[in-house]
């Protein structure tokens, strides 16, 4: 597997395409840098690109053309094609099912598919972070991290300058600031209720004569009736306690 080279990105003059770019349209992101081009000849937008290249040498292209298609195209330094050579060829991630089609070298240097459809396209190799295409002479899995943000920014462009969307930005997309979730309220805790509790009276101690038990007074009371508590009515409530 290859991984993304780190700082310093190989050329990709020599990109598989007799154009010329539209000055000011250059763009990047991560790894990946895309720009505009025009024809030489009629000087009519052609295509918006996205490329990335490999610490080996390998360089992966992608163009988005005026008329719907996608082109994917890889080169290797070791591997090198006849113009107009074409494979049985199958393009895949690690995701999803493989798009199997005819492959075609388009100089000796570069060779790979042609989509249909930009938007589908985009989609596809969008899903995944592995992009492999076999049957070209290039049995190698390539880290493709950042194509969807890539392939955005060359939408866009091809939006912009093929006259779809002449009000298009080509930007990076915005990261969504992280939302802080927040802080729970402090849960009111209730002071514990105190439960009344009836004094314990200690059994005697072994060999202790147990207390001598009240005698009632068999006097007669003074100062109320049969039934009455001393100094109040028959039925009266006795006063609350205050607590």
């Amino acid at each position: 597997m290859r991984a993304l080279a780190f700082s310093t990105l190989l050329a990709t003059s020599a990109a598989p395409a007799l154009a010329e770019q539209i000055r000011g349209t250059d763009f990047e992101t991560g790894y990946w840098t895309g720009a505009a081009y025009t024809e030489d000849a009629t000087g009519k937008f052609l295509y918006c690109d996205v490329s990335v290249s490999y610490t080996n040498g390998e360089t992966l292209w992608l163009g988005l053309y005026r008329n719907d298609t996608l082109a994917v195209l890889l080169t290797h330094p070791d591997v090198r094609y006849r113009t107009g050579e074409t494979f049985d060829a199958w393009l895949m991630l690690e995701t999803g099912l493989p798009i199997h089609q005819d492959a075609e070298a388009w100089d000796e240097s570069y060779a790979g598919m042609t989509l249909s459809g930009i938007d589908g396209s985009i989609d596809f190799l969008s899903a995944g972070q592995w992009l492999r295409l076999l049957g070209i002479g290039i049995d190698e899995a390539y880290d493709v991290t950042g194509i969807g943000d890539a392939l955005a920014m060359a939408r866009a462009c091809h939006a912009k300058h093929s006259g779809s969307n002449p009000f298009a930005t080509v930007a990076p997309p915005v990261a969504e600031p992280e939302v802080t979730p927040e802080a729970e309220p402090p849960v009111e805790v209730e002071p514990p209720v105190e439960v009344a509790t009836e004094p314990t009276v200690e059994p005697p101690k072994l060999g202790t004569p147990p207390p001598m038990p009240k005698v009632p007074d068999l006097k007669p009371k003074t100062g109320g009736g049969l039934g009455t508590r001393p100094g109040g009515a028959l039925g009266t409530p006795a006063p609350k306690p205050t607590p």
